[in-house]
């Protein structure tokens, strides 16, 4: 094996860090940004890996239901205790309310999305959310975070490995 001697790429971390983007339905292009900055964190080792979901305005809680709108139901839910177990409170996610389902359809029991959350899983396990109602930017900054984050941990004399 050669010497490697790294002063440039951050320690990838000790555990799994996997992200999940929701963004709205149809809308996925203007998330490009933040998408380009979780793919250059997968490459540098900060993530391992992300995906990114989307679901619509209104999440029903009641009726029947896609496995799509079941997932994003599910997470919703997650994401709210998550919030609310650390009195916080997510932006841009509405209270309650009954609201028709399509033109002349049923009411149903809904609550408003918040536009875009990203969501943080350290080893299989919820561990940070940022909601962004207006702009991109909290992605941006909690992207920035994560990069802090790994630049602390990382020693700061170069790795060396030789045999």
């Amino acid at each position: 094996m050669d010497t490697i001697v790294s002063d440039e790429r951050p320690t990838p971390r000790e555990g799994t860090v996997r992200i999940e983007l929701w963004v709205p339905s149809g809308q996925r292009a203007e998330f490009t940004p933040v998408i380009e900055r979780l793919d250059d964190a997968v490459e540098r080792g900060l993530v391992s890996e992300y995906t990114v979901e989307t679901w619509d305005r209104f999440v029903d809680l009641g009726g029947e239901l896609s496995p799509r709108e079941r997932r994003a139901r599910d997470r919703l839910a997650s994401y709210a205790r998550w919030a609310a177990t650390r009195g916080e409170r997510l932006t841009g996610l509405g209270d309650l309310t009954v609201r028709g389902v399509g033109r002349m359809g049923p009411e149903r029991p809904t609550r408003r999305t918040p536009r875009a959350i990203m969501a943080e899983y350290e080893d299989g396990v919820l561990a940070h959310v940022t909601a962004c109602e207006e702009c991109v930017g909290a992605f941006r900054g909690r992207l920035r975070d994560l990069d802090s984050t790994a630049e602390r941990e990382r020693p700061s004399d170069p790795v060396r490995i030789e045999w």
